[in-house]
């Protein structure tokens, strides 16, 4: 139909796990690394899991090509059976011969180990791989990690290959199959496709039905992305709806619309291309920038109110400079009987002027002012006089943190100076923590610092957006999906947090920054 309209020799985009149609991104060639390490001499299992149509099953048909002519292969389609039916599934796919009527699991057992010691005996390697493997039953995993206690000093004599769904993850994480879990070898989760590797799947599976010219548009890519999210089953289909509409529009190039039009025919109405402001990550932004702008304007607010507590100090106290030297107290707070003065802790600049001490009901002669700044920090009782030797230069002052607090004035509503010494406060704690956690962050080391062993073990990262929000509700695309802090991006990949121009992330337990939209 369509095929010698845009000149293709077949369909390209055939939802059949054909392996010459298998495009080989960085993740595909991850996973079937991983799958053939775990069919290494130590034998075991091996676990490759992700998200529907991302590409499992096809990845395993590839594997099953690349195996050498010494291996015995059972591969298991419908998990969906019994401890005993599995085992009369594996005896089927390995032409072991056994009675069908009255066969128990013992019967089954002794006849797959019987065929396991003979392949072994003839240098053959046995293979199971169960796709689905989601569907199996805790006491079906247990059966399976049964058979393979059967080995030599140095290898399983059975291997398994475990293919499913995010699912199998999360069964594999009952505590009583925790003894299969130990014994998996390998590990990978397969993940979407990001935009870059869309237009390269697109070419690629065009190209090998013999259409090198561009179909798709540019815009075309990028719709498809956001419909698909990167699954190349969903891909396979809307690609070929659209190549069907294009036939029948007389179209030779498919553009944005044609994309969405046959996502609609091809998918169904949920999904859909959204308006720009429906796009979740433009709300995202949208709150994020509000919330800074808020955050922003607070903290000059508290700054400029900060000025205004120390107006209203003077009004109430005063400041003094003499020689250099401010006196620090807690308001001359003294009880009544003067016999039995007390400092507080609390901290508030005082004038030493007679209007000043009239107030706290003292006279002139009751304080000395030290001037000798080398005196240590204390309060010395002398007869009926209070020695003040909490002095500092005003170069230390500036040095030191002060806690702040506002007296009432005359004039002043109690209102006002809550406000201001709530903002205060608040501009104190926000300046303390931007302070160490930037000291923290600058701890951290790059990633091109970090030791060469780290660098060559790390999947790779490609960061298309960064999103920083100063209250942790921040994002960033990477990989071509949204991830938060605290997400993994990848097996054993964290990103432990976003900082306005770079992020953190852990990777065995190893912390590093990368700057903002960059990749590795």
């Amino acid at each position: 139909m369509y095929t010698a309209y845009f000149g293709l020799k077949e369909k390209p985009f055939s939802i059949a796990p054909d392996p010459q149609y298998l495009f080989m991104s960085d993740r595909h060639r991850e996973a079937l690394a991983h799958l053939t390490y775990g069919l290494g001499d130590t034998g075991g299992f091996a676990l490759l899991t992700g998200e529907v149509g991302t590409g499992k099953t096809t990845i395993s048909r590839c594997l099953m090509e690349q195996l050498p002519d010494n291996t015995h292969v059972a591969f298991i389609l419908n998990p969906m059976l019994s401890s005993q039916e599995l085992l009369a599934t594996i005896c089927d796919e390995l032409k072991i011969r056994y009675r069908k009527t009255g066969a128990t699991l013992k019967t089954l057992t002794d006849k797959i180990q019987e065929k396991l010691l003979k392949n072994h005996q003839k240098k053959i390697n046995t293979l199971l791989i169960i796709d689905e493997a989601q569907h199996l039953q805790p006491e079906v995993l247990e059966q399976l990690r049964l058979l393979t206690n059967l080995e030599t000093n140095t290898k399983k004599l059975l291997q398994v290959i475990l293919i499913g769904q995010p699912e199998l993850q999360t069964l594999l994480k009952r505590r009583d199959l925790r003894q299969l879990a130990q014994r998996i070898t390998a590990r990978y989760h397969l993940l979407p496709l990001n935009p870059q590797e869309i237009s390269l799947y697109i070419k690629h599976r065009l190209s090998v039905a013999h259409c090198f010219r561009e179909v798709f548009s540019k815009a075309a890519i990028v719709a498809m992305h956001q419909i698909c999210q990167g699954i190349p089953r969903l891909i396979n289909l809307v690609c070929e709806r659209a190549l069907i509409n294009a036939y029948s529009n007389n179209n030779t190039t498919i553009d944005k619309k044609s994309i969405i039009t046959a996502a609609q025919d091809a998918l169904g109405d949920d999904y859909y291309l959204p308006s720009w402001w429906q796009n979740k990550s433009i709300k995202i932004f949208a709150a994020c920038t509000v919330l800074s702008a808020l955050v922003f304007t607070g903290y000059h607010f508290g700054q400029n109110q900060q000025g205004s507590t120390e107006t209203v100090k003077k009004m109430a106290v005063g400041l003094v400079d003499k020689s250099k030297v401010i006196m620090e107290t807690s308001s001359i707070a003294v009880d009544d009987n003067v016999n039995n003065e007390k400092i507080t802790d609390s901290t508030v600049l005082v004038d030493v002027d007679d209007a000043s001490l009239e107030s706290k009901g003292l006279k002139q002669e009751e304080i000395i002012i030290q001037k000798d700044i080398d005196l240590p920090k204390t309060v010395i009782k002398q007869e009926n006089k209070i020695e003040i030797a909490a002095i500092e230069t005003v170069e230390d002052k500036e040095a030191k943190k002060i806690d702040y607090q506002v007296d009432a004035v005359e004039g002043v509503s109690e209102s006002l100076l809550a406000r201001v010494q709530e903002a205060i406060e608040e501009t104190t704690d926000s300046e303390q923590n931007i302070k160490t956690e930037t000291q923290t962050n600058e701890d951290i080391l790059p990633l091109v610092d970090m030791p060469q062993w780290l660098q060559n073990s790390l999947p790779n990262i490609v960061f298309t957006m960064h999103i920083y929000a100063s209250d942790g509700a921040g994002w960033v695309t990477v990989n071509g999906r949204d991830r938060y802090e605290g997400d993994y991006i990848d097996r054993e990949l964290l990103l432990s947090e976003i900082l306005p121009q770079k992020v953190v992330l852990n990777f065995r337990g190893e912390k590093f920054t990368m700057a903002a939209l960059s990749s590795w």
